[in-house]
């Protein structure tokens, strides 16, 4: 007997058969796992959009507190500058009224001097 004889149709159909299996049994497989995959991308995909209109949120938020804080800055500085102004006023005021009082203060002064240097009238 001679080992080169040709596969019969029925052991070549089966291994047809048997390769077209394994093929479909691979597929299958592959199929399971590019779902899985994408069922993965899809959740990624919502947690990248979650995250970013949460990032987009905080941002808004910042530039609103940005904007808020400039406008206060600008409040506190345009108050600082009247009150810088108002210590000024007040500084001249304080030294015009220091000014009358030490006048006043000199006329009672000649005032008492003049009466005998003791307050009392000698009349």
């Amino acid at each position: 007997m001679t080992t080169n004889q040709p596969e019969s149709i029925e052991t070549r159909l089966s291994r047809v058969e048997e390769i077209f299996t394994n093929i479909g049994e691979t597929v299958i497989a592959q199929n399971e796992t590019i779902n899985t995959l994408a069922n993965s991308i899809n959740t990624l995909t919502t947690n990248l959009n979650t995250f970013a209109e949460q990032t987009n949120h905080n941002i808004n938020l910042l530039a609103q507190q940005i904007a808020e804080t400039k406008v206060q800055a600008d409040q506190d500085r345009a108050q600082a500058d009247q009150d810088r102004a108002q210590a000024a006023e007040d500084r001249q005021q304080a030294a015009i009224d220091r000014q009358a009082w030490q006048t006043e203060i000199q006329r009672i002064w000649q005032y008492l001097l003049q009466q005998g240097g003791n307050g009392r009238h000698n009349g």
